[in-house]
């Protein structure tokens, strides 16, 4: 009993720590609290109360600034709300109800994060669309979803309306105009003219709304893995909040697809906060940092190639921009080597974090600039509301210092796969969850990525995680990027071959990375071929699909 009052006042204490490091509570006439409490009462409970929040207590604030195909584009708080609500209603006409599933093939712009408030407004779920799939790859996610409605650009109509015809199914359709013929889809200007600023009514059904995120397929068919708002816990983001020092006066650059899960993640805690977010339309090194200067960004998130692709510009054209605004800047989304961590900080500061999480798991662990540098290669510690087991074959847990299977669990696990039982219990060991990753954990608590379970080789009986020799090969001062797979060899079994891609101007033989690797690595470690390639072939979130480079090898 006493142990449990320990608890919750702990948890309180936090909570409230994290409330005034991160500036939310700022002063608000009482006539804007009323007016958000009345409005709220005929709202469900998720993250679109906090667009309802500020869009009351500070209407006239910046909410949000698009860099896009239109030019720049700027709404505040006041009109985004509205905006969503018009989305609500027109949805609600077209048959959308609580539960109902809805799919969005959008760019990242601020139809988008209409179209996501909105659906939480009502508690539909939003089954996002990669823009960059192919026909079938709509059409098998369409079949697997069965929206009932479907909010696609323009420019994504051909592709949407082949994968319909071959799914039969996506409801109706909202298409935001990019010039020329809808045919059957309704213009999104009109719809949301035609609908109502206010409030919309309470609707039937579903458990709070929330998200169909569709993983990366980057060994096999993507799975959608679906998340309940009203399961959602906030611990850890509240943890992540406080550590990195999050505030309701930051501006956050919007650099990954929002279709992916990082990133609208982050909006929506950015949004909680009442940050203001800056969004750029299609990521182009030079432009983001044009945009950091001229929209004084004090934060980011990125994937991995998204840094190094920055930190491999010219040093006189980074040098032209003024980024010292930044304050933190978060790696996400695929394997942080530390040669990339090193060479982004010389660039930019002590500015860089780094977290692990998935789209199944939420946030699980967090490391911060300081880590980066007395702790290379780790992903830091658990955040608060995780456990963390690293376990073998067997399921039994494996020593400190050992690799193992990495499992989480947290209130933030997704609620499974939809449509796909078998991949659910799969994935899940006494309430744990993993998507397949392999580590290692130290005396203090720092975890540590060695690979992905699938990626590990077996030569001569020993296992060989990949990591390693990437990250041996990334320090290398002519190479850009590289990955590193197993292939058949008649003798072990297995052997490693590299594949690397050299930066700008620069030469190198495949006897010289061999060698290269045989100063640091033990024999076995050594790759026996090497691949040199102008690119590596990544999925749109930036993981490296290795599935494709052994169809080459």
């Amino acid at each position: 009993m006493l142990e449990r009052l320990r608890s919750r006042l702990d948890r309180a204490v936090f909570f409230a720590n994290v409330i005034r490091a991160s500036k939310v509570v700022q002063p608000v006439r009482p006539s804007r609290v009323a007016q958000f409490v009345r409005d709220a009462r005929q709202s469900r409970l998720g993250p679109h109360l906090a667009v309802m929040y500020h869009g009351a207590a500070h209407p006239d604030k910046e909410a949000i600034v698009e860099y896009g195909d239109r030019g720049v584009r700027r709404y505040t708080w006041g009109e985004l709300d509205a905006l969503v609500n018009r989305l609500a209603h027109a949805l609600i006409a077209r048959g959308v109800k609580g539960g109902s599933r809805v799919a969005l093939m959008l760019p990242n712009g601020v139809e988008y994060l209409i179209a996501q408030q909105a659906l939480a407004r009502l508690g539909g779920l939003a089954v996002q669309i990669g823009y960059r799939l192919k026909p079938s790859e709509i059409a098998y996610i369409l079949s697997n979803a069965e929206p009932v409605a479907t909010l696609v650009h323009a420019e994504y109509l051909p592709a949407m309306r082949e994968a319909r015809a071959q799914a039969g199914k996506g409801g109706a359709m909202i298409a935001i105009a990019g010039g020329g013929d809808l045919g059957e889809a309704e213009d999104w200007d009109r719809a949301l003219a035609a609908a109502s600023p206010e409030v919309p009514p309470r609707v039937r059904g579903g458990d709070g709304g929330g998200v169909i995120v569709y993983t990366s397929g980057t060994t096999g068919k993507p799975k959608g893995a679906t998340r309940s708002w009203r399961k959602t816990g906030f611990e850890s983001v509240a943890d992540m909040i406080y550590q990195v020092g999050m505030r309701s006066d930051d501006r956050h650059l919007v650099v990954c697809p929002l279709y992916h899960s990082a990133a609208p993640a982050f909006v929506a805690i950015m949004q909680s906060l009442g940050a203001t977010i800056v969004l750029q339309n299609h990521y182009e090194p030079e432009a983001a940092l044009d945009i950091i200067q001229k929209e004084r960004i004090t934060c980011t998130l990125m994937v991995p190639t998204m840094m190094i692709r920055m930190c491999a510009l010219p040093r006189e054209t980074i040098r032209r921009y003024n980024t010292s605004s930044l304050r933190w800047v978060m790696s996400a989304a695929a394997p942080l080597t530390t040669e990339a961590a090193r060479r982004f900080m010389d660039t930019f500061g002590p500015v860089l974090w780094n977290f692990y999480g998935a789209t199944e798991t939420g946030l699980v662990t967090l490391a911060g600039p300081r880590d980066h540098l007395s702790r290379p290669g780790t992903i830091g510690r658990a955040l608060r509301g995780n456990d963390i087991r690293l376990l073998d074959d067997a399921g039994r847990d494996v020593p400190t210092g050992q690799v193992g299977e990495l499992y989480a669990r947290n209130p933030t696990l997704i609620s499974g796969y939809h449509g796909n039982a078998e991949a659910t219990s799969q994935a899940q060991r006494e309430g744990f969850f993993s998507v397949g990753d392999c580590g290692r954990v130290d005396d203090d608590g720092y975890y540590y990525l060695e690979s992905r379970k699938s990626d590990m080789v077996i030569s001569g009986g020993v296992n060989i995680y990949p990591r390693e020799i990437e990250d041996h090969l990334s320090t290398h001062p002519s190479v850009l990027e590289c990955a590193v797979i197993g292939i058949p060899d008649p003798e072990w079994g297995e052997t490693l071959r590299a594949f690397i891609v050299l930066r700008d101007g620069m030469t190198l033989s495949e006897t010289e990375i061999i060698d290269y690797c045989r100063k640091e690595l033990a024999d076995f470690k050594r790759p026996r071929k090497i691949t040199f390639m102008k690119e590596l072939p990544r999925n749109p979130t930036g993981k490296i699909l290795k599935r494709e480079l052994r169809e080459i090898a």
